[in-house]
């Protein structure tokens, strides 16, 4: 190797490892992206697809953080592609519009990342959601004995649930990121389909609505396999005590059985993640 591809080698590792040292220990979203405030959605897509070519843990030479930086810049586009989103997040950031703490930290429970995933969350309530509430509506015109629509309302409540548990927990704030990621693949895999391909489309739309009602489903669950673990715990250390417990379990969750057992019969295999459901686990791990 010749000394000037020598030098332009280490040129390029020491702009890589500057940029993934700044993606991975700022906590603005515009300056992860390297944006400034005021940037176009044209010139946030060219400063993400600049970076994420540098960031990319495929591209030589290897760094050994670059998938966490890689992964730290998607979020941020994420967020910032959508006008909604990108609303909420610059009102949140803002420290004059906004009461924040004085230190944040990023996906570490901070006010702005959980009203970031809140906007997401709104925006496809909103939104995309429709197709989900139009398909409940034509099953419980089929099967009202199966969907009724006390299930229908809710299924649709449970979401407003949600929402609470993002702006209040942190861990369910990146539970729910993780959810509305499995979410946005499948949209993906659906919006590269061509016009024409009417069966194709048909299935992953049914595909899209059942992985949508996984969610509140896997979060009813998260949240009951909490509660039965701390309540384990509560009644291991009366009787560690001698003390016999007198109250039952409370009813934790955000479904009742009922419209639990109805998504898992509508949701099926979509349910289940093994990737997703370790990253569950991982969250879940960590303190909230």
């Amino acid at each position: 190797m010749s000394d000037d591809n020598r030098r332009a080698q280490h040129a390029f590792l020491k702009q890589k490892d500057d940029i993934i040292r700044d993606v991975l220990y700022e906590e603005d979203l515009y300056k992860i992206l390297g944006a400034p405030r005021s940037a176009s959605a044209a010139e946030l897509r060219r400063c993400y697809l600049e970076r994420s070519k540098i960031c990319h843990p495929d591209k030589p030479p290897f760094h050994p953080e670059s998938t966490s930086a890689f992964q730290r810049l998607g979020f941020a586009f994420d967020i910032l592609k959508s006008p909604r989103a990108r609303r909420t997040y610059n009102r949140a950031s803002n420290p004059t519009s906004c009461s924040l703490p004085d230190k944040t930290t990023f996906l570490g429970g901070d006010h702005t990342f959980r009203s970031a995933v809140e906007a997401i969350l709104h925006e496809f309530i909103t939104g995309d959601f429709v197709i989900v509430r139009r398909w409940l509506e034509s099953l419980h015109a089929q099967y009202p004995n199966l969907v009724s629509e006390e299930v229908v309302i809710n299924i649709e409540r449970s979401f407003i649930r949600i929402r609470e548990l993002v702006l209040t927990t942190r861990t369910y704030a990146l539970l729910i990121y993780i959810e509305l990621g499995r979410i946005h693949r499948v949209q993906k895999r659906l919006m590269g389909l061509r016009y024409l391909d009417v069966v194709g489309r048909a299935r992953l739309t049914i595909h899209l609505v059942r992985v949508t009602l996984a969610v509140p489903m896997r979060v009813d669950r998260a949240l009951k396999q909490r509660e039965e673990k701390a309540w384990r715990a509560k009644v291991a250390g009366l009787q560690a005590r001698g003390i016999a417990p007198t109250e039952t379990m409370g009813q934790a969750g955000i479904l009742n059985e009922r419209v639990s057992k109805v998504l898992e019969f509508i949701v099926g295999a979509a349910g289940k993640d093994e990737g997703v459901d370790e990253e569950w686990s991982n969250s879940m791990g960590k303190t909230t």
